[in-house]
């Protein structure tokens, strides 16, 4: 089946953006390849980058081709985390099948005394090899063990926290944003206005309270409020653009 890049057809100027710009995706993978989960395919997103440059050569208006290398990373970032997200999600279907299983399984397993084969499973559950084998294919990356398991591993006790996972952990995919979002923040900061900066840093980082960043400043606590607001605008408007 192909990409739609691949089915793209291209004329030779976006041809030529593409082929100037190619070194882009491995340069956007490069940026973010130490945080990438280890499931993560780095062929499977080399592919989705060079799918969101294709996608900017595509799209780009012509007269702002001079801008076309960070319009093109945009994109590229943009198609590599949209297949990462792909890989971090499991349809609440697939959990419900993987429970079904793993629930059917110990009901047989506590009946014969002795470990279930998959074909006993399945018989049990009334599917058919077909229906079977598809749902083990959907299910196969999750896992499930009973809270009384004393089982351990290289001889010492299995800790539950390591296989048991957290439903508030945030995903790998939102580490890199936030990470992103923080680094792109600090910088946007840096750029402030000397005062509005310092409020900023004073108010958010160094938890100081509006009253004592007045007395700091030696000025009145509302003119440290608008001031405040003000480089709150200013970061808000940065990040709109």
């Amino acid at each position: 089946m192909k990409t739609k890049a691949e089915n793209t057809i291209l004329n030779e100027f976006q041809r030529k953006l593409i082929l100037e710009n190619y070194m882009l995706v491995d340069k956007t993978l490069k940026s973010i390849r130490s945080r990438l989960p280890s499931h993560a395919d780095f062929d499977e997103l080399r592919s989705a980058g060079v799918g969101g440059l294709v996608d900017a050569a595509v799209k780009l208006n012509p007269k702002k081709s001079d801008k076309f290398g960070a319009y093109a990373t945009m994109r590229i970032r943009g198609a590599i985390m949209d297949e990462l997200r792909k890989l971090d999600y499991m349809p609440r279907s697939a959990r419900q099948d993987a429970k079904r299983i793993n629930k059917t399984r110990e009901a047989l397993e506590s009946a014969l005394g002795r470990p279930a084969s998959d074909e006993e499973v399945r018989v049990a559950m009334g599917l058919s090899p077909h229906q079977f084998a598809k749902m083990m294919r959907r299910t196969q990356n999750l896992t499930f063990i009973s809270l009384n398991d004393d089982s351990t591993k290289d001889g010492e006790a299995r800790d539950l926290s390591e296989v048991i996972p957290d439903e508030n952990a945030i995903t790998a995919i939102e580490k890199i944003e936030r990470k992103e979002m923080s680094e792109m923040l600090k910088a946007k900061i840096l750029n402030l206005p000397e005062k509005q900066r310092k409020i900023i840093e004073s108010y958010y980082f160094q938890e100081k309270k509006l009253a004592q960043i007045a007395e700091d400043f030696d000025v009145s606590e509302a003119r440290i409020c608008q001031i405040h607001a003000q480089a709150l605008g200013t970061l808000r408007s940065k990040f709109r653009n």
